[in-house]
């Protein structure tokens, strides 16, 4: 199968428009801004080597979700990952806005959450995919992603109660 030829022109224009989800959604799922950075670029690789075509743009999209998804996946499961440490404890200057105690309690919940749960309660709130289509992009059943979610939001509104609980003691 011959190889498909982009041009420079190409390629920017896919930078721009794909780039930041990517790397929030890699950011979510890794705890770790280099590391996500690491994948994007992994991700742009693959899509300007590889010979896939696309439906369209949605296709397209979900496609780069779902490899970078896979390749975070694979940064976590590689014995290189487990030699360092994957969060030190900062935060990131990409991660959601801090505006208030409230929000900073909420990062600091959510990135409790397993990378499953992290990468579906962000595809699902803040770019707005509906279960169907998280499901066809994570490759699960709706009905898993619908519990992901739900386990996701449980846990988070009981740790958010304790640590509220705990601050009016």
């Amino acid at each position: 199968m011959k190889k498909r030829a982009f041009n420079e022109n190409e390629f920017e224009e896919k930078y721009q428009r794909y780039s930041k989800l990517l790397f929030r959604t890699a950011n979510q799922y890794l705890l770790d801004a280099d590391a996500a950075e690491d994948v994007v670029q992994e991700v742009f690789v693959k899509l300007f080597t590889g010979n896939k075509r696309f439906k369209d743009g949605e296709h397209e999209k979900a496609w780069l979700i779902r490899v970078t998804v896979n390749c975070c996946k694979n940064r976590l499961t590689s014995p290189k990952s487990r030699e360092t440490e994957l969060f030190d404890g900062t935060v990131g200057e990409q991660t959601f806005e801090k505006d208030s105690e409230m929000q900073i309690d909420f990062e600091r919940e959510l990135k409790k959450l397993s990378p499953e749960q992290r990468t579906c309660i962000y595809l699902h709130y803040y770019e707005g995919y509906k279960i169907s289509e998280i499901s066809e992009i994570l490759k699960m059943k709706e009905n898993t992603v619908k519990s992901v979610l739900s386990r996701a939001r449980q846990t988070l509104r009981t740790n958010l109660e304790k640590e509220k609980e705990y601050e009016l003691q």
